[in-house]
């Protein structure tokens, strides 16, 4: 099988996750999406939901997708999840399937200073999504670091440009905080799950 890695806060998970995960299986013809919820994440500073209750939120979320499946290898892991660790215990899960990380243009300018970025780089190609008018960066820094990443590490990324859909996981904390309403941009089972769980109330 071809899969595709999906990993994140999903703090909480939203539609342009699943949107853009969606249009990525079907335009590389993957097989399926697995997610994976960070247990412990090292580079994000800001205020997390507990781990259970963030993968409890994407089961919901992805619940009917056939395509769509979700991992709990990181939140039950102690310590920091680095995304090295997960793909080589992927890799042992799936020893004979194509493996395929997904990363959002965002992310492109700092994976060389990912944990063991050279040994993740052997091991799994990259799939960046840029949505169309919304680069982060330039298209030509885009295609400078991909090239650069290549020839430093030898990293295979194939760029698919999504829809454009502007939500962030950011923004909708502030709004549930604010007691405004996210219906149509996070799924209506997980807004149930957070207003149930009295989650994200007092993250401004």
């Amino acid at each position: 099988m071809r899969i595709g890695i999906m990993g994140g806060t999903f703090n909480p998970i939203h539609m342009g996750h699943l949107m853009m995960s969606e249009y990525i299986r079907d335009e590389m013809n993957l097989d399926k999406i697995l997610y994976i919820p960070t247990g412990n994440p090292p580079h994000k500073q800001i205020e997390i939901v507990d781990a259970l209750h963030r993968l409890e939120m994407v089961k919901l979320a992805i619940k009917d997708n056939p395509y769509f499946e979700v991992s709990n290898i990181e939140v039950e892991r102690t310590g920091f999840s680095y995304s090295v660790d997960t793909v080589m215990a992927l890799k042992k899960i799936y020893p004979k399937d194509e493996l395929f990380f997904l990363i959002g243009s965002d992310i492109l300018p700092e994976l060389k200073d990912w944990r063991r970025f050279d040994e993740l780089a052997k091991s799994i190609e990259f799939i960046l999504a840029v949505r169309p008018g919304y680069e982060s960066i330039s298209k030509e820094q885009i295609y400078w670091e991909i090239n650069a990443l290549k020839e430093e590490f030898g990293a295979e990324i194939t760029v698919v440009k999504t829809p454009r859909y502007e939500v962030s996981s950011t923004n909708l904390r502030s709004r549930l905080a604010r007691n405004k309403s996210v219906k149509y941009l996070i799924p209506k089972d997980v807004i149930s799950f957070i207003k149930e769980n009295n989650l994200y109330r007092n993250d401004l």
